[in-house]
């Protein structure tokens, strides 16, 4: 490891601030059997605390953010935050790695001009609907060509193979009231060109039948996670200020569809939608609870293994709420899931940076998944979801529960 330029005074080292809390670490290693990473890498740099050492050692001014290795071991983290939910010493260690990748962004490392290209078109993608929707249309039309066979081996080539069986096209989403008299205000995220069009018209569906307005407030775009876990901060209080402004009805409860967003969106600054915001699954079984025959469900036998997504687990706290929800549906049985990773691989878009670890552990995953032999897999989360689907070799639905509930649905 390379240690920092001096700047300032000669002999000054460069430190960094914001990753004093790095220094709650008490190296007690609880958190290593729950790293997906360490498992992979077997290597203390790939590890929670090995993270935690090296960020003091950018914090002292000891370590210069420039530094390959340095890097490899700080963006190598998949933010899946197991490390943090069995930490005695409370680290708060997903904000911390937060910091610590906003300072390799503002530091930067010589890159190509393909992953230049990439990396601007995302995040200009991330703020822009018109953009996104020519990403969509791009996509879906490369695929179907087979363009990925021109592509050079790389995250461009991995990125249009990897997706492809969860490209969907981008729906015509209309809310059934006005944000001021709605019961629910619906977040769409930025996915819905690409991938969860299908999740957010079934969701409507669901919330209609039950009796609820909704209304899909104009003006909010993306969460800001990827913005934010990336090391784009200024990205991400773009995107967070847009979004404040748009859910600006304080009476209202927010409906999330994806574990991602729901977290995201819960840590937002104070006088954010932070209470009000709601999984779908965690919205319909207050409901159900004290209406349990609110709608007719069909009956017909089904059987779903669940998949419960690192932020479900472990920044949420749902992991109970969706195993009532679906039992509590005539016809579905659970199947058993055990042995499971702590993660899937997903990671944001470690998926597509870091194929060989990502695959690894999505398909152990999907094998405890499938061990019980279900009928369908459920997924939470939009990224794990695609990642898993891209795996699978036979053709097992993977569906959000949006999609599932909406498919259960009796006809009226």
């Amino acid at each position: 490891m390379t240690l920092a330029k001096p700047l300032g005074a000669p002999g000054q080292p460069q430190r960094f601030e914001g990753l004093s809390a790095a220094d709650q670490c008490v190296h007690c290693g609880l958190c290593l059997p729950h790293c997906p990473t360490y498992a992979w890498h077997a290597v203390e740099g790939d590890s929670p605390r090995g993270r935690l050492t090296l960020m003091q050692g950018l914090a002292q001014g000891h370590l210069e953010p420039e530094s390959p290795r340095l890097r490899e071991h700080l963006e190598g983290c998949l933010g899946c935050r197991s490390c943090e939910a069995v930490c005695p010493a409370r680290v708060p260690f997903a904000a911390l790695m937060d910091r610590a990748r906003a300072i390799l962004v503002d530091h930067p490392a010589t890159h190509s001009p393909g992953e230049r290209l990439r990396h601007a078109a995302q995040h200009q993608a991330m703020k822009h609907p018109l953009l996104r929707d020519i990403g969509g249309l791009a996509a879906r039309g490369a695929v179907r060509l087979r363009a990925q066979r021109l592509l050079p081996q790389g995250p461009w080539r991995r990125s249009v193979e990897h997706v492809g069986a969860s490209l969907a096209r981008a729906p015509h989403l209309r809310g059934t009231v006005t944000p001021e008299t709605a019961d629910v205000l619906l977040f769409t995220g930025c996915m819905d060109r690409f991938f969860t069009g299908p999740d957010l018209e079934a969701a409507l569906r669901v919330l209609d039948r039950l009796g609820f307005g909704v209304a899909i407030p104009p003006g909010q775009t993306c969460c800001g996670a990827l913005a934010r876990h990336a090391g784009h901060t200024g990205e991400a209080q773009e995107l967070e200020a847009r979004n404040l402004a748009a859910f600006a009805h304080p009476e209202r409860p927010v409906i999330v569809l994806d574990s991602g967003c729901e977290a995201s969106l819960r840590e937002y600054p104070e006088g954010g939608p932070g209470s009000r915001v709601s999984s779908l699954t965690r919205f319909l079984l207050r409901y159900l609870r004290a209406t349990p025959d609110a709608a007719p469900w069909l009956d017909r036998p089904v059987r779903v293994a669940l998949h419960l997504p690192c932020t479900l687990r472990n920044v949420t706290r749902e992991g109970r709420e969706l195993p009532e929800l679906l039992a509590r549906l005539p016809g579905v049985t659970l199947a058993s899931v055990s042995a499971a990773p702590n993660c899937c691989g997903a990671g944001g878009t470690a998926m597509l940076t870091q194929p060989r670890m990502a695959d690894d552990l999505g398909r152990a995953t999907l094998a405890a998944l499938r061990a019980d032999q279900p009928d369908i897999i459920v997924s939470a989360n939009v990224g794990c979801s695609v990642h898993l689907r891209a795996l699978v070799e036979e053709g097992i639905p993977i569906l959000s529960p949006a999609r599932f509930l909406a498919g259960r649905l009796a006809r009226p």
